[in-house]
């Protein structure tokens, strides 16, 4: 009987598999040849001799399964298993299953469970009143519900949320889950219905189906209803088709296209429709056209070291992606350019790294979302290459960089820009015995330039083409002696820096159009720099030396204070920077930067400070804050010298917050305040419920970007995240 009951238990474990998710289902059954471990309390005869039962805390292991229950009963003639009672097999998947009665046919292909649950990935769970599997290993459940949400151990109660279908059939040869009857409850509280839903198997690995709709209300489009559709089309490709129905405006078509290659991949994404301009209010005006907007990238290994690539950011017109509610922002593809704010680039480039050079060759087309701005004066890049070469010089001499740069800059209106440099730049760092810090430096550079169609004052006088080649060099060192104290409860290290630089003059500064040099803003990372232009078009003539001194204090396992404070003096040469860059002057702005990270309060300033007025040019504030019930930031922004930038003065105000009303509940916001014009650009106010396997938002939010075309707009979203089914919500 003993040998008998052992077949019995190696059947039974083999194929326990009401582990309802594997597709092996339909693999035939076999008696594995491991050895079998029987505990009960009591093992007899069924009346008759046409069986055996095993009762009372019975386990069944097999490494690596495990079967327990209360009674255990076998048939071999029919070979037919009931296992009963608090049944839970172990070891059959990632997750325990649980059952009241499992039974397997006399095929051992197909079973039934009855009382079934089970854990799955992410902290879902699913549980059925009864659950059957097919000889082809697909599997239905009656009367079941999955949720990820925590239950309550006496069973009373319901979760946050769960869907139930009267009946879900897993379908091993689609690959398809179906639903019938298909309900989402809130609460225990039915809130969308379904008839019949099907979604892939969570077990394919890609499959085409419905996604999450995006749902949302504003003052602009109306009611937004936008239903996207995954197309799995190749094991290498797929699309997302998400038509997006509107109640003030025309329907837009939106897509999102990815393939990869055996070198690389690619995405687009973009929108199509064909209607007028559109106000704040969804009203029409201007000529109705098609506007769109397209945003992508691909990138391709050549060799381990060498890659190419494209991005393309495009638009039908300045407002479209605002209008329909789309960044402006397209997010990193890995592209060597990132467009500035308000502005998209597109690029062909090339991009490779050794371990001692890199290089890089990029070619590329701006495109201004400023209604005020005029394309045609802004360049192409046609194209701008890169080059450099790192040498390690002898022990103790640090590394030489030889570099070479192209640029050639093409307008349909302006001037025509070409320029070629090559540099050699040497470095090293000695500390001597008392922890003194020595850097000298040494830069020597040829720049050779070409322009056309030059403004002209004089016809007669005035050239429109010119062509200059100049030499720079500069030397000097920095040096810092870092003090450390330590203490019982703070150790403070304090750092005092100087560096002196001589740089040769530059006798053709007037015939040089300055490109890449047009915005710059002293802080304390280019205080100490050699070269503090941002490019190559301008030179930081003559002698000067900077000085400042880093003080930092820590204590504790986080806590933190850093503040520096340094400046500038120009001993000779000429000032060659904007007012915005703080060094017009011989002696430059004060430049202050600090830190502070306390029981989790932040705080971090970067200013610039008038060496006479003491008046502050520019101050960058942010605050953060996280606590067990409040968290937040707030970030200030002042340029307050009128003549330092070309909007003149800018004063900003930023802030998050959430605040912990009860253990679920929260009340969210934000605000984006340009306190010059005395408009709120961005303001957001809302609710915000939140437990262990969901969280619902709703939010009025108001913007207006001080566009007249466009104007002012309200919304109120929706936003509902359910752990491990996904988001329905706004775009």
């Amino acid at each position: 009987m003993a040998s008998q009951f052992c077949r019995f238990a190696a059947l039974l474990l083999s194929t326990s598999a009401l582990v309802f998710t594997a597709p092996a289902f339909a693999q035939d059954a076999r008696v594995d040849e491991a050895p079998i471990y029987l505990e009960a309390d009591q093992v007899e005869d069924i009346a008759g001799g046409s069986g055996y039962i095993a009762r009372g805390n019975v386990r069944v292991r097999q490494d690596p399964r495990t079967l327990l229950a209360d009674e255990i009963e076998y048939h071999p003639d029919e070979n037919r298993v009931i296992a009963r009672g608090n049944v839970i097999i172990l070891g059959q998947g990632p997750f325990p299953q649980y059952a009241d009665e499992v039974e397997l046919d006399s095929q051992l292909a197909a079973g039934v469970a009855i009382g079934f649950a089970s854990m799955l990935e992410n902290n879902g769970r699913m549980a059925a009143a009864a659950a059957i599997r097919s000889d082809n290993g697909s599997l239905q459940l009656n009367d079941a519900y999955y949720t990820a949400c925590e239950l309550c151990a006496d069973g009373e109660g319901e979760p946050t949320w769960r869907l139930r279908a009267r009946e879900v059939v897993q379908d091993a040869d689609d690959e398809m889950i179906y639903y019938r009857d298909a309900r989402l409850e809130i609460g225990g509280v039915p809130v969308l219905y379904a008839p019949v839903f099907a979604h892939a198997d969570p077990s394919a690995e890609r499959h085409s189906g419905f996604l999450f709709p995006k749902v949302g209300v504003s003052s602009r489009l109306g009611f937004v209803y936008q239903q996207p559709y995954y197309w799995a089309i190749s094991p290498s490709q797929d699309l997302v088709i998400a038509p997006r129905l509107m109640t003030n405006v025309n329907p837009l078509l939106y897509g999102e296209y990815r393939k990869r290659f055996w070198s690389g991949s690619m995405e687009l994404e973009g929108s199509y429709t064909d209607e007028f301009e559109i106000d704040s209010d969804g009203e029409r005006y201007g000529t109705r056209d098609s506007r769109w907007h397209v945003f992508g990238g691909g990138e391709w290994a050549i060799n381990p070291d060498w890659r190419w690539g494209f991005g393309v950011q495009r638009t039908s017109d300045d407002l479209h992606l605002r209008r329909y509610d789309f960044s402006e922002a397209d997010k990193d593809r890995g592209a060597p350019l990132n467009s500035l704010s308000r502005q998209l680039v597109s690029q062909i480039y090339l991009d490779g790294r050794t371990r001692n050079s890199a290089g890089s060759i990029v070619a590329a087309s701006y495109q201004s979302l400023r209604t005020n701005a005029d394309d045609d004066i802004i360049p192409v890049l046609a194209p701008v290459m890169n080059y450099r070469h790192v040498f390690t010089a002898p022990p103790g001499w640090g590394r030489v960089n030889t570099d070479a740069s192209l640029a050639v800059l093409r307008r349909e209106t302006g001037t025509d820009y070409e320029r070629a440099s090559a540099a050699v730049d040497w470095r090293t760092r000695w500390v001597t015995s008392p922890g003194i810090v020595i850097e000298p430096f040494a830069l020597v550079r040829a720049d050779h330039y070409g322009f056309d169609n030059l403004p002209v004052t004089n016809p007669l006088t005035d050239p429109v083409s010119d062509s200059v080649s100049r030499t720079l060099g500069l030397a000097g060192t920095e040096v810092s002696w870092p003090f450390y104290r330590g203490g019982e409860n703070t150790d403070w290290i304090v750092e005092p820096v100087v560096s002196f630089i001589a740089a040769s003059d530059d006798r053709n500064a007037g015939r040089i159009v300055n490109e890449d040099s047009l915005a710059i803003d002293l802080d304390e990372s280019l205080l100490f720099q050699p070269v503090r232009a941002p490019g190559f078009d301008l030179w930081e003539e003559g002698t000067r030396v900077s000085y400042g001194v880093r003080t930092t204090a820590m204590w504790g396992q986080d806590g933190l204070v850093r503040l520096f404070v340094g400046q500038s003096e120009r001993l000779d040469g000429t000032a060659i920077f904007n007012a915005a860059s703080g060094l017009t002057d011989d002696t430059s702005d004060y430049v202050v930067a600090g830190e502070i990270d306390l029981a989790g309060f932040t705080a971090e300033v970067q200013a610039r400070v008038d060496p006479e007025t003491l008046d502050t040019n520019r101050l960058d504030v942010a605050l953060g804050y996280s606590g067990d019930r409040v968290s937040g930031n707030v970030r200030y922004l002042d340029i307050s010298d009128d003549s330092s930038t070309r909007n003149g003065a800018q004063r900003e105000l930023r802030g998050d917050f959430v605040i912990a009303l009860t253990d679920n509940w929260s009340a969210i916001g934000a605000v984006m305040r340009d306190l010059d014009r005395e408009i709120t650009r961005r303001q957001e106010i809302g609710l915000r419920y939140g437990d262990d396997c969901s969280q619902f938002d709703i939010v009025y939010q108001r913007e207006d970007l001080g566009i007249s075309e466009l104007g002012p707009s309200e919304s109120i979203q929706f936003r509902i995240t359910l752990f491990t089914l996904g988001s329905f919500g706004p775009d």
